[in-house]
C-alpha cells in the first residue's frame, strides 16, 4: 500500500517548520497537535487577527506565518 504525503512548510511563532501531511489540514489540526487550548488563544494568521472561529474552516498552505498568543491569568 502506497501512502501519498507533502511537505508543508510554516511558520509557528516564529519557528520555521516542514511538516508532512498525508491529508490538507486545518489551524485546528495544527493547534491539537501542538496540545494548544483552543479557548485560552488568540491566533494572528498572515498578519491578521482572528477568534477561534478560523480554526476549523482556514485550511494550512505553503509559507503560512501564524502566531499564537497564549491568555494567562493570575491573581
Amino acid at each position: 500500500m502506497k501512502i501519498n504525503f507533502f511537505l508543508l512548510s510554516l511558520s509557528l511563532n516564529g519557528i520555521k517548520y516542514k511538516l508532512y501531511m498525508t491529508k490538507p489540514s486545518q489551524i485546528f489540526d495544527l493547534l491539537k497537535f501542538f496540545n494548544y487550548q483552543k479557548e485560552l488563544i488568540i491566533i494572528e494568521y498572515n498578519g491578521k487577527i482572528y477568534n477561534n472561529s478560523i480554526t476549523r474552516t482556514q485550511y494550512l498552505k505553503q509559507k503560512d506565518i501564524i502566531e499564537i498568543i497564549t491568555i494567562v491569568g493570575g491573581g
